[in-house]
């Protein structure tokens, strides 16, 4: 990748880092505690989403037995929702560690 830089081309990380600098942003090095903490968000976050998939799969089970399309469409939507309320209450605790 470093020969491309020579002739004019970047790489798409060149290219990243660039945008960041612009911004008055950069990398930062995350230390073992950090690291460990994102980790366990990350876990606890999966570990919740199964519980989700579980509880909802169920009852979604039962309403496509029953054959109501009105309420299967509301049971997804309810479950998409939750899990779309865990990813951001991950991302934010994320934040606030890289910050």
């Amino acid at each position: 990748m470093g020969e491309n830089k020579g002739n004019g081309l970047k790489s798409a990380f060149d290219l990243a880092m660039e945008r960041l600098a612009k911004k008055g942003e950069s990398l930062t090095t995350l230390t073992a505690e950090q690291k460990s903490a994102l980790a366990d968000i990350g876990a606890r976050t999966k570990a919740k989403i199964a519980e989700i998939e579980i509880l909802f799969d169920r009852k979604i089970g039962e309403i496509r037995a029953s054959g109501d399309a009105d309420a299967l469409a509301k049971i997804e939507e309810e479950k998409r929702a939750e899990i779309a309320k865990l990813r951001d209450r991950e991302e934010s605790e994320r934040r606030k560690i890289r910050a």
